[in-house]
């Protein structure tokens, strides 16, 4: 997916959202002199303090993917640059400057060519490159799913107090029942009802995209980590069987 799709989807899901909260709700007043539209500050202000939770876990999604899209692509784990000067280094046999380019670059090709050349002539030969190179790949490639979980936990939890602000609403409205002994107006009734909808709304509203990035992430890892092994193949291929 291009960058233009995907900054396509993002204002697709801002417009969708700032609809859905935007949409007129209306509110008879006490006097019963007329029904009036419900702006989206008085909207948002409805949820009360989960609704303003659930808002700052927004920024804090917002944010994180911003990073992610940074730093989860393909130059920052498989430089096409870095593959053409290892295979050349290696070619000429310079393995000692084939690791100082590893040790320029903070990719994850550089860290398990690194850590293969690293265990160049051990006892085990090939096999002991390989060990170490799959020890470090393991390792990258957690660390680079440890970074969505930031992303997934908003994700689950962003619904999880919108449930909560569903319940505190219609707890504020059955009380206002209970306390005018079933004689509560329908607007006394609406704050409550208002909050218990709008904390919903504003909870999947996060969380949905939240979810399509933490699926569109993993995939991208995913590809990248694929197409970076086969790379590493290719490259310490040349060790497997080397020529006496």
């Amino acid at each position: 997916m291009g960058n233009t799709t995907w900054w396509k989807v993002i204002l697709l899901i801002v417009v969708a959202g700032g609809w859905l909260l935007a949409a007129p709700a209306m509110a008879a007043d006490d006097g019963g002199a007329g029904d009036r539209e419900i702006s989206l500050w008085e909207t948002i202000a409805s949820g009360g303090v989960i609704g303003w939770l659930i808002i700052a876990m927004s920024f804090v999604a917002v944010a994180l993917i911003a990073e992610h899209f940074f730093t989860i692509r393909r130059e920052r784990i498989l430089p096409g640059e870095l593959e053409k000067k290892l295979a050349d280094s290696l070619d000429q046999g310079l393995h000692d400057q084939a690791r100082g380019l590893c040790g320029q670059d903070g990719s994850f090709l550089a860290h398990v060519i690194d850590a293969g050349l690293a265990r160049r002539g051990g006892m085990f030969g090939f096999f002991d490159m390989q060990s170490a190179m799959q020890e470090v790949s393991e390792r990258e490639v957690s660390r680079l799913y440890r970074k969505l979980e930031y992303l997934s936990f908003i994700a689950a939890t962003a619904p999880m107090l919108g449930l909560l602000g569903t319940v505190t609403g219609m707890i504020r409205s059955f009380n206002k029942i209970a306390v005018t002994e079933g004689m509560a107006k329908p607007s006394e009734l609406a704050g409550g009802i208002s909050e218990a909808l709008v904390t919903t709304c504003m909870g999947l509203i996060v969380a949905i995209p939240v979810m399509f990035f933490v699926s569109q992430f993993r995939n991208r890892i995913d590809s990248y980590i694929a197409e970076a092994e086969t790379v590493v193949e290719r490259l310490m291929g040349r060790f497997r069987n080397p020529n006496p």
